[in-house]
């Protein structure tokens, strides 16, 4: 695990397990259920990432389980779909999500989060102020990974065209020794 990274990438069934007793009863932990190749699960790790790192979740324990890896555990968990988001408090699972919905993920952990902080019509006005800031947040960390990947294609159409452009050189270069060459044969026949 990245020393920058909360998430705990569980391996084995122990270190499941260890996510739970270190969250303790009255800890929540949010655990998110992937594969290797599941685009969905891919396209949401920068989303969790965010969320991981954001310190409105500090007292939050977030987890990673490989449904490849760990086939039994989702299994246990009765994982249908990829990704999965499950929230837990000690033993009780408060509430599940499935799919590539950054929004929806958001607002399932600032009900649960904001519901633990807060109660009345206050708790409310900042549940709905945080979904907010975090969609925002959520919405910059994506265009700046679009923006990244416009880059590194534009990049590699360039690196492209910088190979093809030094191949034509080389092409050319051939060609042309190959007509002086053909010029010197001619040129010492015709001596």
């Amino acid at each position: 695990m990245p020393a920058f990274s909360r998430i705990i990438n569980c391996h084995t069934e122990e270190e499941y397990a260890k996510v739970f007793r270190k969250a303790g009863d009255g800890g929540l932990v949010l655990v998110e259920f992937v594969a290797g190749w599941s685009t969905s699960s891919k396209s949401m790790a920068p989303y969790m990432t965010t969320l991981a790192k954001s310190p409105e979740y500090k007292k939050t324990t977030f987890a990673r389980v490989d449904m490849e890896a760990l086939p039994g555990v989702a299994q246990k968990c009765n994982v249908k779909a990829l990704p999965t988001y499950q929230l837990w408090k000690g033993t009780e699972k408060l509430d599940e999500m499935s799919g590539a919905m950054p929004a929806k993920l958001v607002a399932m952990l600032k009900t649960h989060h904001v519901a633990k902080k807060k109660s009345g019509p206050m708790g409310y006005v900042a549940l709905i102020g945080g979904v907010v800031l975090t969609i925002f947040a959520l919405l910059k960390v994506k265009d700046t990974i679009e923006e990244w990947e416009a880059e590194e294609e534009e990049r590699a159409a360039i690196a492209e065209a910088e190979e093809e452009a030094r191949r034509m050189a080389e092409e050319e270069a051939i060609r042309a020794r190959k007509e002086r060459m053909r010029r010197q044969a001619q040129q010492a026949k015709e001596r």
